[in-house]
C-alpha cells in the first residue's frame, strides 16, 4: 500500500528522424525485401541469446528471408560468432557491434526481438516500440508492462525456442499484422511511457505526499 509505480520514459521520434530503409539495408548489406529482425543487448546469458539461436533454424527453414541483426557487444560475444559459424547461418545473421546511433535506425527494422531469460523492463523494448516496430519478447521481469500482447507485440515463456521461433514466423509474414502492433505500440508509449507521463507521474506522488495520502 506504500508503493507508487511511475513508469520509466522513453523519447518519443520526431517524424522523419533516423535513418531510411535504404541507407539502413545499404549499410547493413542486406535487401530491402527482407524481413529484418534486429536484437540490441549486452551479449550475456540473461538476455537470452542461446535461445534465439535456437529458434533461428526453424525460422529460416520457413522462412529464407528473414534477416537477424544483433547489435551489442559484451563477454559472450565471440562464443555466439562462434555457435553462429558452426551452425551454417553466416549470411543470415549479422554481429554489426554496437551502435551508439542504434536510436536512429532501430525504426528501420520490422520486428525487435528480446529474448530475456530475467528483465527490469528492457530499455530497447521501449525504443522500438516507441519507433513503431512491433516486439517479440518474453514474460520475464517487467517486460509484459512494456508489452501489451497480441497488440504491441507478441510474449512467450523464456526459455522457450520452439514458441520463440512461432512468434517471430507469425509476424515476419504477416506486414498488416506488423503495422498494427507498430503503430499501437507507438500510441502506447506516447500514452503510459512518455517523458510528460513520467513527469505527471512523479507530480502526483508529491500531492499525495504533501496532502498527507489524500490525494
Amino acid at each position: 500500500s506504500k508503493i507508487r509505480v511511475v513508469r520509466s520514459a522513453v523519447a518519443t521520434p520526431t517524424p522523419g528522424f533516423g535513418w531510411t530503409r535504404q541507407r539502413f539495408c545499404s549499410e547493413f548489406g542486406v535487401d530491402p525485401g527482407n524481413c529484418i529482425v534486429g536484437m540490441a543487448a549486452q551479449f550475456i546469458a540473461r538476455k537470452g541469446y542461446e535461445v534465439l539461436l535456437d529458434a533461428i533454424p526453424d525460422l529460416l527453414a520457413a522462412d529464407p528471408s528473414v534477416r537477424v541483426v544483433l547489435f551489442g557487444r559484451g563477454p559472450l560475444e565471440q562464443e555466439i560468432a562462434f555457435r553462429i559459424e558452426d551452425k551454417g547461418l553466416g549470411e543470415h545473421i549479422l554481429l554489426p557491434g554496437y551502435r551508439s546511433d542504434f536510436d536512429e535506425l532501430i525504426g528501420c527494422l520490422d520486428i525487435l526481438v528480446h529474448p530475456a531469460l530475467d528483465e527490469g523492463l528492457g530499455v530497447a523494448v521501449l525504443e522500438a516500440s516507441a519507433a513503431g516496430v512491433p516486439v517479440v519478447s518474453t514474460r520475464a521481469g517487467g517486460i509484459p508492462e512494456a508489452v501489451k500482447e497480441g497488440e504491441t507485440g507478441l510474449l512467450v515463456s523464456p526459455g522457450d525456442a520452439g514458441a520463440l521461433s512461432e512468434a517471430l514466423l507469425r509476424l515476419a509474414q504477416d506486414p498488416d499484422l506488423r503495422r498494427r502492433m507498430g503503430t499501437a505500440g507507438a500510441q502506447f508509449m506516447h500514452d503510459e511511457f512518455s517523458v510528460d507521463a513520467m513527469a505527471d507521474g512523479n507530480l502526483e506522488v508529491y500531492r499525495e505526499i504533501l496532502s498527507g495520502g489524500k490525494a
